[in-house]
Parts: structure tokens; sequence; C-alpha cells
């Protein structure tokens, strides 16, 4: 009985795709994080550096709560895309080492 080597190979090159796919995923997600965390920093400069009295002050400080909830909110859609592709990693790897042990 002789296995050829493209159905040796196969899986391994099946499991490096998924494997890059995903770092592709992660690595996205953690881009768009960064720049929305940039964004919002730059925009509080701007906003802290236009305050020019007491009620602006006031304004500034409560604008921010809305600003903490929206990047809390941001945060956790993430967070839940990341457990997502945590949760299909390994059934994606036992399809494609299920496939390679099938005879034929």
């Amino acid at each position: 009985m002789s296995i050829s080597v493209e159905k040796f190979v196969a899986p391994i090159q099946e499991l490096g795709a998924l494997n890059v796919a995903n770092i592709e995923k992660l690595i996205s997600l953690q881009v768009e994080a960064i720049e929305e965390a940039a964004s919002i920093a730059v925009e509080s400069l701007k906003k802290a550096a236009a305050v020019k009295d007491m009620e602006g002050a006031r304004s500034y400080f409560t604008s921010q709560s809305e600003v903490v909830k929206q990047s809390v909110e941001s945060a956790v859609a993430r967070s839940k895309s990341v457990a997502e592709i945590a949760q299909a990693y390994p059934a994606s790897i036992k399809k494609i080492v299920d496939k390679s042990l099938t005879i034929g």
C-alpha cells in the first residue's frame, strides 16, 4: 500500500492555509482596533484643546462617557469575532484530519 505524496502533503497545505486565513482575520481585527483607538485619541485631543471655559470642560467630559461606551462596545464586538475564530478552529482542523484519514 503506497501513499501518494499529494495525499500526504494536501492536509499539511490545508492546515497551513487555515492558519494563514485565521492569522489574517486576527491581524485585521487588531489593525481595526489600533486605527479606531488612534482616531478616538486624536479627536479627543482636538476637543480637549478646544475647551475654553468651564461649560466647555463640562461638555467635553460628558461627551467622553459616550466615547468610552462606544469604544467598549467595539472591543466587545471584536472579542466576539476572536472567540468565533477560536471556536471554529478545532472543527476545521478535525475536518481536515478526518478527510486525510479516509481511505481511497
